[in-house]
């Protein structure tokens, strides 16, 4: 399937790292506003550049339109390509309201057209790794899960310095103003929907607690950078989600049974290794327990128990910013569905669920209270 991507800004470099390791889509070119990063960024990875958004979509040769820009412009660009008959693979957040995500799902519908919303890492060998331990029974009864999305201490770091590899500035006045939630929630939301199935009720926390982060590049609008929230899930499972840009780096996924805990180390990694380890308060685990203890003090962050053997796929280089993962994944993914008809793994419900989801956990009128969720998968 040929492709036109909008928007040439910190993530893109990451996307067209690994469109080549992807044969049934073929990228015909790049578009952005800003004419000077267009040009950069297209010199750099030697691309065709359109010279408007209109140009893209006058072209017929291109079939599915990869909408990287800013938040705020992902509604616009996408409704814009829709209405011109093209598939839409979109950057997350798929909008930035449960209205205008409702519009895009309409209007693709309403036109047979693929629409679909990164983050696609429920497609890594890793959380299929995890998923067919939950679905082995070794674990026992699934009852609990534990998901971690923090960043570190992102406003005391040096995020002024940050580049792509072709150069872009990293946003940070788009980063702080939308907010961490809205941002990253959705790499733990879409591979806990992906293990448990929809989210029936959500009931969140949030606070913006470093308000001043920002205000010397103009920043003005304090969204929350930090968000706790409890998701229940059809099945009976609870989860509890993190979401910060204040503590320290953690982005693991622990999934509890009755009988023993699978721990992916880090949701990011398309390769991260899965841990099994034992539950309860019989004998092994008490010992397992005391060893960890013991050595705490010497392996920070040390966990034992046994490794899972790992789902073998395609290796995945690492991107600009060292992390393992395969941001073209999702288009490769949806192109296959249109075209070969490949099993749905992501597509317009789980765009809508993901956003809702989301959207809980960051709204400060839904915060304290179970918030149902109209969506499903």
């Amino acid at each position: 399937m040929k492709i036109a991507i909008i928007g040439c800004g910190f993530v893109a470099d990451n996307y067209i790292a690994m469109l080549a390791e992807h044969t049934n889509v073929e990228l015909l070119g790049v578009y952005d506003r800003d004419a000077a990063r267009l040009a950069t960024f297209c010199a750099f990875h030697k691309l065709n550049a359109y010279d408007s958004l209109a140009a893209v979509l006058a072209d017929e040769r291109v079939h599915m339109i990869v909408n990287l820009t800013n938040p705020s412009s992902h509604f616009e660009v996408t409704m814009t390509a829709l209405q011109a008959g093209r598939h839409v693979y979109s950057e997350k957040p798929l909008a930035m309201t449960m209205a205008e995500a409702h519009m895009l799902v309409a209007e693709a519908d309403r036109r047979g057209l693929g629409l679909a919303s990164a983050p696609c890492n429920q497609l890594s060998d890793a959380l299929a790794t995890l998923k067919r331990e939950v679905q082995s029974g070794r674990l026992g009864r699934i009852v609990y899960a534990q998901a971690e999305m923090d960043d570190g201490m992102v406003p005391g770091l040096d995020w002024y310095n940050w580049r792509s590899k072709s150069g872009a500035p990293w946003p940070a006045k788009d980063e702080f103003e939308v907010g961490c939630t809205m941002e990253h929630a959705g790499y733990h939301i879409t591979p806990l929907v992906e293990l448990f199935g929809p989210v029936r009720r959500v009931t969140a926390f949030n606070a913006c607690l470093v308000p001043d982060k920002g205000r010397d590049i103009g920043v003005s609008i304090m969204s929350p950078d930090i968000s706790v929230g409890l998701l229940e899930f059809d099945g009976g499972v609870v989860a509890r989600l993190s979401n910060t840009i204040l503590a320290p780096a953690n982005r693991s996924l622990r999934v509890v049974g009755t009988e023993a805990v699978a721990t992916l180390t880090d949701a990011w990694e398309y390769h991260a290794p899965v841990r099994i380890s034992p539950t309860g308060a019989r004998f092994w685990p008490r010992v397992v327990r005391k060893i960890e203890k013991k050595l705490s003090w010497l392996l920070p962050g040390l966990l034992l128990g046994w490794p899972a053997k790992q789902v073998d796929g395609r290796r995945v280089p690492k991107t600009a910013g060292g992390h393992r993962m395969d941001f073209a994944r999702g288009i490769a993914q949806l192109a296959a569905q249109i075209e070969s008809g490949a099993p749905v793994r992501i597509g317009t419900a789980l765009a809508l669920h993901v956003t809702e989801v989301t959207l809980a956990l960051q709204s400060p009128d839904a915060a304290g209270r179970a918030v149902s969720m109209q969506t499903s998968i």
